[in-house]
């Protein structure tokens, strides 16, 4: 019999959960205003920030650099440039930005710009030094975008986003709680024996699952940090906290009440991620996990995930298609190739670090060749209100 206690015994216990995450909150907020007024104080301010993504854009029959920069501050910006500017991917920058028609709500979400004297200081040699690893084992400019992405979440092309898109696996090549999953069976399983051949001579009375996890959610962090702490990750990872505190503590984890701590706990610390897309996907993808488990956890395991990969594409469906209206008859397929990319993924990252990720390229570009005709199927808003609400009345009143 397994002891299960509550994640809040009394009420009061929601009290100081609220109550702490309000202080949080309002100093996190308090932080950011301060960052603003430093910002601003000058119409023409000079600040270094770091070069996130760079693409070619053409408007009105004129080419221009788009860059998405982050600040040493924390926050993110767009800015352009007509000049035919280098490669400057994670380079650092000491650059005069125009300031008098940002806002403080502006911080949060994004903003765009005008920005001039751009300095380069320093470029980042040790994500640089992976990137070009990983491209220097792949001849197609296609694949190098793909596992580069893959790997360490550099942004593709258009062209390349479009391939991925007609075959529904963006959510595959977009790094998320799923790669942090299988990176942390990766290492639990590396790691699990040498670690009991020294435990077992020197200290038998330590935790084994316990001090693993502590070592791996160490290293997790270290990726994290080398990312730029993506919001689909973070999100991931705070979950990966939570929920190992709360099951060392005999607390049922795969809950909706932990998933919405999580949630809470990460809007109060990181306020900007409100306004984050990807973000909200991916707490919507989680809520429909726990939802399948909620209801169908006493099927069998390949059951499982067979089951699972097809209710999360069915239900995504209305989320994803009132902000990305495209759909291809291909997508059908997302189901079974997100079940085989639990096995492409620790493949094709072994296969790297032994410098042979090229091995698979042949057959992963017949995949991107695959033609469908495309379709604008779009989800109405009021569609989408009733889907959500839906979802969350069967979460909360399961007997429904």
């Amino acid at each position: 019999m397994v002891f299960e206690v509550k994640l809040f015994e009394r009420k009061r216990d929601y009290l100081f959960f609220f109550s702490f995450l309000c202080i949080v909150f309002l100093i996190n907020i308090t932080l950011k205003y301060n960052t603003y007024k430093k910002l601003t104080k000058k119409p023409v301010n000079t600040i270094y920030a770091t070069v996130v993504n760079q693409y070619q854009k053409t408007k009105h029959n004129k080419t221009y650099i788009v860059m998405k920069l982050r600040s040493r501050d924390g926050y993110n910006f767009y800015t352009t440039s007509r000049e035919d500017l280098k490669n400057l991917l994670y380079d650092t920058l000491r650059l005069k930005i125009i300031t008098k028609n940002i806002s403080f709500f502006d911080l949060f979400k994004g903003f765009y710009a005008p920005t001039f004297n751009l300095e380069l200081m320093k470029k980042d040699r040790f994500k640089q030094n992976i990137l070009d690893f990983i491209s220097s084992q792949h001849t197609k400019t296609s694949m190098q975008e793909f596992f580069n992405a893959l790997f360490l979440a550099k942004p593709v092309s258009k062209e390349l986003r479009n391939k991925v898109s007609n075959l529904g696996i963006s959510h595959l090549i977009a790094i998320s709680g799923f790669h942090l999953g299988v990176l942390f069976f990766i290492l639990y399983t590396l790691l699990k024996y040498p670690y009991r051949f020294f435990q077992d001579r020197f200290f038998s009375y330590r935790n084994r699952r316990f001090d693993l996890t502590v070592f791996i959610i160490g290293i997790l962090f270290l990726y994290l940090y080398l990312l730029g702490f993506i919001p689909s990750l973070v999100r991931s990872y705070v979950m990966l906290i939570v929920g190992f505190i709360l099951y060392d503590r005999f607390v049922k984890i795969i809950s909706f009440e932990v998933l919405a701590v999580a949630v809470l706990l990460i809007l109060a610390f990181i306020p900007s991620f409100f306004f984050n897309l990807g973000f909200w996907f991916s707490v919507s993808g989680v809520f429909l996990i726990y939802l399948f488990f909620n209801y169908f956890s006493n099927l069998k395991e390949w059951q499982i995930v067979i089951l699972l990969n097809i209710w999360v594409y069915i239900m995504m469906l209305p989320i994803i298609h009132y902000i990305f209206p495209k759909f291809t008859f291909l997508q059908l397929f997302s189901p079974l190739l997100s079940i085989a990319f639990i096995i492409f993924y620790p493949l094709e990252l072994f296969l790297h670090l032994i410098g042979q990720g090229g091995l698979l390229d042949g057959l992963i570009l017949k995949l991107f060749e695959l033609k469908s005709t495309v379709y604008q199927i779009d989800t109405p808003f009021w569609f989408l209100i009733v889907f959500i609400s839906m979802g969350l009345f069967i979460a909360y009143y399961k007997k429904s």
